[in-house]
């Protein structure tokens, strides 16, 4: 291609990034798009504290399986073709989401969306490596889609804290078939036809890692007993065997093993992994706690967390001119450092979280962190395979992206739950039935009060007020101590990858 040739395609792949970033944005924003909005389900659908956890985690966690046999699907019969079907998926899910007459019909939905979201973000992430061969345009373009990944999450309750108040929970779904349609219209209009690879497609394959990751992913984000979780999780780890196994024995693989034996590749996976299960995991918990404790509406708790919102943006913009300069490596332990510094505000308990100046610094460092964290492990992962390749790399990013994000809602949910129990000092004079209700969290603990008398009932909230402050800060500091840790073992490599 010609270097004026080259020039139009970048030019016109540049408008394309806004079509794809859309698409990312709402697969981003339905995985936390129900925090704020839970409450107001809750009552209309009455699920169980078991399905409540369901309905937000089985998004990602359907998703998660489905990422690698997606977008190695992408690189062999088409991204666009691919793309689109994703899209078409995800709008009619969403809808069945809107109009669920019950909590079996919504779960069910939910999954559908899953699977929509698993077709869309890998193919998304691995046409920046065909729109954007040129690195430093490349990175921009990735930083931009990372970032909007990122805050998505974020954002997803800011906007269902809206929504709700204006419409109710059902708005939350109902904004995407619009958003979906433009973008079916526009990728068929202006993405351009990719030809069918010339790698086979291992079918079985597709159904070891499936089987593997969806194994792992029940056992992560499994809220019953424990001996389910662990037979699962024994069961995908021996698929994810059988996998590496044929992995190495087919030619071509569905996956190249070589991907992780790269600089950098490692760390970046981890990076990603650890980014979304605390973006996600500690999202939810911030909302929960601006609304239990600090009594704020559902669209003020979300405003609050346009600082974290605004710090990834910025740090999105950025990290490419950081990355050129710095390497990947070396910025993704400076994202792990600043989330580390800024969630010593939140583990430091009630008095920096009642500060609106260090709650605020506190959300801008994570942002900021999380941003080049993310940023630098995405470019790693993608600079790492050639383009024909590039959805096996994307799909390795975004089963860490989702693993993440169910390991985050129902890892840190259950530690915070757990403290939260075990710190509620319940006042005397409270029925068994309203302890026991108590107990099963904050927002439960509202209900618990409302049928006992003043001085009792404002005792049990006060006491759950604490002992919810007292969960978020004992997550908080162990989500500090791992990006510690994540910084100290992920040592600069001494050939960078891209």
């Amino acid at each position: 291609m010609t270097t004026a040739r080259a020039e139009r395609a970048v030019d016109r792949a540049w408008p394309l990034l806004a079509v794809l970033g859309a698409g990312l944005f709402l697969v981003a924003v339905d995985a936390t798009v129900l925090h704020v909005a839970l409450p107001d389900l809750v009552r209309q659908l009455r699920p169980d504290a078991v399905a409540q956890v369901w309905i937000v985690a089985i998004y990602p966690l359907t998703a998660a399986p489905l990422l690698l046999p997606f977008g190695t699907l992408g690189d062999r019969y088409g991204r666009r073709r691919v793309l689109v079907t994703g899209y078409v998926v995800f709008g009619i899910a969403s809808l069945g989401c809107a109009f669920a007459p019950n909590v079996p019909v919504l779960l069910g939905s939910r999954a559908v969306l899953g699977c929509g979201g698993a077709m869309i973000m890998p193919v998304t992430m691995s046409l920046l490596r065909e729109l954007f061969p040129e690195q430093r345009q490349r990175r921009t373009a990735i930083a931009v889609c990372s970032g909007i990944a990122g805050t998505g999450s974020v954002f997803g309750p800011i906007l269902g804290g809206v929504l709700v108040e204006t419409w109710g929970w059902r708005a939350t779904f109902l904004l995407n078939p619009p958003v979906i349609v433009a973008a079916v219209v526009l990728a068929l209009r202006w993405l351009p036809r990719t030809p069918p690879g010339r790698r086979s497609w291992d079918a079985l394959s597709a159904v070891l890692s499936a089987g593997g990751v969806l194994g792992i992913a029940f056992a992560i984000g499994h809220p019953g007993s424990w001996p389910p979780a662990v037979v699962s999780g024994l069961l995908g780890c021996v698929l994810i065997g059988l996998f590496v196994r044929r992995q190495r024995r087919t030619d071509p693989p569905l996956l190249d093993l070589a991907l992780f034996r790269l600089p950098g590749v490692r760390a970046a996976v981890g990076g990603v992994l650890l980014v979304m299960s605390t973006l996600v995991g500690l999202g939810l918990l911030f909302a929960q706690y601006l609304q239990v404790v600090l009594g704020l509406s559902p669209t003020e708790a979300a405003a609050r967390l346009l600082l974290v919102l605004g710090a990834s943006a910025v740090g999105s913009v950025v990290t490419p001119s950081l990355l050129g300069r710095f390497g990947n490596a070396r910025i993704r332990r400076a994202g792990f450092a600043v989330a580390a510094v800024s969630l010593l505000v939140p583990a430091a308990g009630s008095a920096a979280l009642t500060s609106p100046v260090l709650l605020g610094a506190g959300l801008t460092g994570l942002g900021l962190g999380m941003a080049l964290a993310l940023t630098s492990s995405t470019d790693t992962l993608l600079s790492a395979t050639s383009a024909d390749q590039a959805g096996g790399a994307a799909a390795v990013e975004k089963t860490g992206y989702e693993l993440g994000a169910g390991f985050g809602t129902t890892v840190f949910g259950s530690l915070a739950a757990v403290v939260y129990a075990g710190h509620l000092a319940i006042p005397a004079g409270v029925p068994e039935t309203a302890r026991q209700l108590a107990l099963s969290g904050p927002a439960q603990a509202e209900t618990a009060a409302s049928g006992l008398p003043s001085q009792v009932a404002g005792e049990l909230l006060d006491a759950a007020r604490a002992a919810c402050t007292t969960g978020l800060q004992v997550s908080a500091a162990v989500a500090c101590g791992l990006f510690l840790v994540a910084m100290f073992f992920s040592g600069v490599p001494r050939q960078r990858v891209g």
